[in-house]
């Protein structure tokens, strides 16, 4: 496993939302990198804390703190209402539906967990060539569309998944539209929209 490749691209992912890259940057000097893999770190920033708990017995720990708390509990603790599990497996089914469960109870206070494999860090899935600029909307640019198009409700438009991992690389909720930019030889760059369900 390749922490520092995980480590970079933590930090573009968080770069992409907006959080403070060289924060992160920072705090990461701070901590020797094989406590990455064999403890549990927690990393707040501005906006976002991030949860480093790559080995079984470090998720358990995780698990066994955050398992009980209300959003509000877990958000006095860690001053942030965004939260991401960098994990190396997913953990068992019963625990995973109690995280989506948690994460849903979060929604509501424009909160989430967000969970990704040590895998899917291995790579930028924006840098890939294959892969279209993807930009989350606005709610002034998400209106302005829907007037252009004239659509009443954002359903009208094609659908992406939360689970799809651009939607969960650059943070989409559950109702963001997304905007795709493609090029095309004969008729150039033009766009394509969904809405994130």
């Amino acid at each position: 496993m390749d922490i520092r490749r995980i480590l970079f691209h933590t930090k573009e992912l968080l770069e992409i939302r907006g959080e403070d890259g060289e924060a992160f940057q920072k705090e990461i000097e701070e901590i020797e990198e094989g406590r990455f893999i064999d403890e549990q770190i927690t990393i707040t920033l501005k906006n976002y804390t991030i949860f480093f708990a790559i080995s079984k017995d470090s998720f358990k720990e995780l698990w066994a703190t955050i398992r009980g708390m209300t959003f509000d509990e877990v958000e006095k603790t860690y001053k942030t209402k965004k939260f991401l599990m960098i994990l190396s497996d997913y953990p068992p089914s019963i625990t995973l539906q109690a995280i989506q469960q948690k994460d849903v109870s979060f929604a509501p206070h424009q909160g989430f967990i967000q969970i990704f494999l040590t895998k899917e860090l291995m790579y930028n899935p924006n840098k890939h060539f294959l892969v279209p600029k993807h930009e989350k909307m606005t709610e002034e640019e998400i209106k302005q569309l829907m007037e252009e198009l004239q659509l009443k409700v954002k359903t009208q438009l094609p659908f992406i998944q939360k689970t799809d991992i651009i939607s969960r690389w650059i943070g989409l909720k559950p109702g963001d539209i997304v905007k795709i930019t493609r090029y095309s030889e004969t008729s150039g760059e033009y766009y394509y929209y969904r809405t994130c369900i």
